[in-house]
C-alpha cells in the first residue's frame, strides 16, 4: 500500500523537470532570439545613424564653399563639422607626396596636443583601416595611431588624388561601440565629401582667375587698339597729307625745295610707322614664345658703344649728357646681336626720352662676381614710384607723366626689352624712385659671358 503511494509522486517529479527543461529551452531560444532582434535593430539603428552623419555632411560641407576664401580655408573648418557630427575626439586630413612615394603630410588637424606631427612613412597604404583593443599594434597601425596619438583610429585613403582622412579617439568608451568595418561608409564618405568640395573650390577659384584674366586681356586689347589707333594715325597723315599735295594734278604749286622737304616728311613718317609696326610684332612673338635667336660671341662693349653712338643724336638734341662707364677689361658675350642690340636700344631710348635738358643718362658695364654681366643704364630723370614700375613692364601701359604725354609710343619698349632679356636667359629689373631717376640693369648668366682674350670658338660676331 506503501509502495502504491509514492510512485505516483515519482512520476509527478518527473514530469515537473521535463517541464521545466521545456521552458527552459523555449525561454533561451526566446532570448537569443530577443538579443538577435536587438542586435539587428541596434544595427540598424548605427546605419541609419551614419547615411544621417554623412548625408548632414555634405548639406554642412558645401556650405563651407561659399564661407571659405581659397581651397587651403575648408580643411580645417571640415574636421570641425566632421567631429561635431561623429562625436570623435582628433581628426586630421594628409596628402601624399610625391603621389605613390606613401610619404604623407599632415595639412589640416583639429584636437591634437601640440603641433601636429611631421612627415609619415607608411609601406603599405590601406584604403580603409580601423583599430579596436584586439586590434594588434603593428604596421599599418603603428603608423597611423602615432598621427592623432590616440589607440583608436578610423582611416581612408583616396588613390586618386592622395588625400586621406584619419579620425580617431582616445577609448573605446566615449563611443557608443568599438569601430567596426561597417565605419567604412562615414569615413570614406565624410572623405569623398571633402574631395569633392575641394575640387569645387578650386574649379571656382580657377574661373574666377580666367575671368579676371579674361577681363584684363579685353582690357589690354582695348588699349592696345585705342593706342594702336592713335600712333598709327598720327604718320599715316602725315603721310597722307603730303604726298596728296606732291601728287600729280594736285592744286598746291610747290617749289623744289617744298617738294623735297615734304618727301623728307613722309620718309620720317612713313619710318616711324614701320617702326611701330616691328614693335608690334616683336611683342606678338615674344608673347607666343617664338623668338629665334642665332647666338654668337660678339664684344659687350662693342655692341653697348653702337647702341651709345647711335643714341648720340638724340641725346644731343634733347639736351642730355651721356656717359658709358666700360669694365676693366675685355668682355664677350653670347647673344643674339640684333636682339639683344634692341634692349640696350629701347632702354637707352626710355631714358633719354625721360630725362630734362642738363640731366645725364650712364651706361655701367661690369661683370659680376658670378661670371654674370650687368649692364645698367641710369639716369637722373624724372623716375616713377615703386608701385608703378609693374604697370611700366605690362604691354601698353605708359606711367602718366609730364614727359610721357609729350611723346608718342606704343608703351612696348620695357615688355620687349624684358622679354628678350628673358629669351637670352637674362633678367631685366627697373629700379627707380621719383624726381631721382630710373635704373634699368639688365643680366646675363655666366654661361654666356666671357672674360679676357678670345671668346670660346674664336668666332666672334663681326
Amino acid at each position: 500500500m506503501n509502495h502504491t503511494q509514492i510512485m505516483p509522486a515519482v512520476s509527478s517529479d518527473g514530469q515537473m523537470e521535463r517541464e521545466l527543461a521545456y521552458y527552459r529551452r523555449e525561454c533561451n531560444v526566446l532570448g537569443a532570439a530577443l538579443l538577435r532582434l536587438q542586435e539587428e535593430q541596434s544595427q540598424a539603428f548605427r546605419e541609419a545613424r551614419r547615411s544621417r552623419t554623412v548625408a548632414k555632411l555634405i548639406r554642412e560641407a558645401y556650405r563651407l564653399i561659399d564661407q571659405s576664401g581659397s581651397p587651403e580655408e575648408l580643411g580645417r573648418p571640415m574636421l570641425a563639422t566632421l567631429l561635431d557630427n561623429t562625436l570623435h575626439d582628433r581628426a586630421a586630413l594628409l596628402q601624399e607626396h610625391p603621389r605613390g612615394s606613401g610619404n604623407f603630410l599632415v595639412t589640416h588637424c583639429i584636437g591634437l596636443p601640440g603641433d601636429p606631427p611631421g612627415p609619415v612613412q607608411l609601406p603599405v597604404v590601406p584604403p580603409f583601416f580601423f583599430t579596436t583593443s584586439r586590434t594588434r599594434i603593428e604596421p599599418p597601425a603603428y603608423q597611423l595611431t602615432a598621427i592623432l596619438r590616440v589607440p583608436y583610429i578610423l582611416w581612408a585613403y583616396d588613390e586618386t588624388c592622395g588625400t586621406a582622412l584619419i579620425i580617431g579617439n582616445q577609448s573605446e568608451s566615449n563611443v557608443s561601440r568599438p569601430f567596426e568595418t561597417a565605419d567604412q561608409e562615414v569615413v570614406e564618405g565624410a572623405l569623398s565629401v571633402y574631395i569633392d568640395i575641394l575640387l569645387r573650390k578650386r574649379a571656382e577659384m580657377e574661373m574666377r582667375e580666367a575671368r579676371i584674366l579674361a577681363e584684363e586681356a579685353s582690357s589690354t586689347r582695348s588699349r592696345f587698339l585705342a593706342t594702336l589707333t592713335h600712333e598709327l594715325r598720327t604718320p599715316l597723315n602725315a603721310i597722307i597729307g603730303f604726298s596728296e599735295m606732291m601728287a600729280t594734278g594736285s592744286r598746291y604749286e610747290l617749289t623744289p625745295h617744298q617738294v623735297g622737304e615734304y618727301n623728307t616728311h613722309v620718309h620720317t613718317s612713313a619710318s616711324h610707322l614701320l617702326s611701330l609696326i616691328n614693335e608690334i610684332l616683336d611683342y606678338s612673338s615674344l608673347a607666343r614664345g617664338r623668338v629665334p635667336l642665332t647666338l654668337r660671341w660678339t664684344g659687350a662693349m662693342e655692341l653697348v658703344s653702337a647702341s651709345f653712338g647711335a643714341a648720340s643724336a638724340t641725346a644731343t638734341e634733347r639736351g642730355v649728357r651721356l656717359a658709358i662707364v666700360p669694365p676693366p677689361g675685355p668682355v664677350w658675350i653670347r647673344v643674339d646681336r640684333t636682339r639683344f642690340r634692341q634692349i640696350v636700344d629701347n632702354l637707352l631710348s626710355n631714358a633719354i626720352r625721360f630725362t630734362d635738358s642738363g640731366g645725364e643718362v650712364a651706361i655701367h658695364v661690369s661683370v659680376e662676381q658670378g661670371g654674370g654681366l650687368r649692364i645698367e643704364i641710369r639716369d637722373t630723370g624724372i623716375g616713377m614710384r615703386p608701385e608703378d614700375i609693374p604697370r611700366a613692364l605690362e604691354p601698353f601701359q605708359q606711367i602718366d607723366n609730364r614727359l610721357s604725354r609729350s611723346s608718342s609710343g606704343t608703351g612696348l619698349g620695357l615688355p620687349i626689352s624684358r622679354g628678350l632679356a628673358l629669351a637670352h636667359g637674362g633678367s631685366l629689373v627697373v629700379e627707380s624712385e621719383p624726381n631721382v631717376g630710373t635704373s634699368a640693369i639688365v643680366t646675363l648668366p655666366g654661361e654666356a659671358v666671357h672674360q679676357g682674350g678670345a671668346p670660346p670658338g674664336g668666332n666672334p660676331a663681326g
